[in-house]
């Protein structure tokens, strides 16, 4: 019934002031007074009209941004008890890690390499890539059975030393040998060259290892890091049927270096 009022008045007022316009009555004096006093009392109520509407309308905005806000700090606390969380479980890890390291006797300072580059004066005539000459002999320090490498595999391991040459022998000469390991293999096993192809000795047969696998030279004192010495070409039965046979094809090329890093034995 109240909005039926309403709509009522409001129809009437929209008539009425149709009515003036076109009757003029709205240039009379008395008209004009009425019209003034209408709207001292109608203009507060339509200021505080504005001011209602234009202060709800911030106070929904705040409670929107307050809202997020309030999302946003609930999910970084989760966050920050997830890491809390993690810092523990490390510090637990590192405690294990320091009781292991002072009952092996291992030291949590990594040793310092040394090492010195070199370059490569001659190269094996037979065209077999057995061995190479270096320069740099006893006048250098070098001695017999420092490691040889480039930036990213195994060249060989100093076999002779000179006055100011040495001679190198590479994972293609019978003569070499080194501990080695299967990239993502935890065991050891022995890596020895030939030509064309080496071999990784001590595979047992329950080990899974696969042609295409990479082979990396194992120092025993973990002084020096890993170098690729080869590609496993093929594995098969060996003729003891405890191990595996496996070839690995040597991932050096001495005739294309120039130069090369030895590296220090026991430095």
């Amino acid at each position: 019934m109240t909005d039926r009022r309403f709509h009522l008045t409001a129809l009437l007022a929209v008539v009425l002031g149709i009515v003036l316009f076109f009757t003029e009555v709205s240039r009379l004096s008395f008209v004009k007074e009425v019209i003034k006093v209408i709207n001292t009392v109608t203009s507060p109520v339509l200021n505080l009209k504005e001011k209602v509407i234009t202060t709800t309308e911030r106070t929904v905005e705040i409670y929107f941004q307050l809202k997020d806000v309030r999302e946003e700090n609930v999910e970084l606390r989760q966050k920050v008890n997830s890491l809390l969380l993690v810092e523990k479980e490390l510090k637990s890890c590192t405690r294990e890690l320091l009781k292991i390291q002072e009952s092996v006797g291992i030291s949590p300072v990594p040793p310092r390499i040394k090492y010195s580059l070199t370059r490569i004066v001659f190269f094996d005539p037979s065209g077999l890539d057995q061995f190479i000459i270096i320069e740099g002999g006893k006048d250098k320090g070098f001695r017999e059975g420092d490691a040889v490498v480039s930036q990213d595999h195994v060249v060989g391991i100093v076999d002779t030393v000179y006055g100011s040459t040495s001679r190198v022998i590479t994972p293609f000469n019978q003569n070499f040998s080194s501990s080695a390991y299967v990239r993502g293999k935890f065991k050891n096993y022995i890596f020895t060259g030939g030509y064309p192809l080496g071999r990784l000795l001590h595979v047992n047969v329950d080990d899974k290892i696969l042609p295409g696998e990479e082979v990396f030279f194992l120092d025993p004192e973990r002084r020096i890091p890993p170098f690729l010495i080869g590609i496993i070409k093929e594995v098969k039965r060996g003729k003891d049927p405890f191990f595996k046979e496996v070839v690995v094809k040597p991932a050096t090329d001495p005739r294309r270096l120039e130069y090369v890093f030895v590296i220090r034995r026991g430095s």
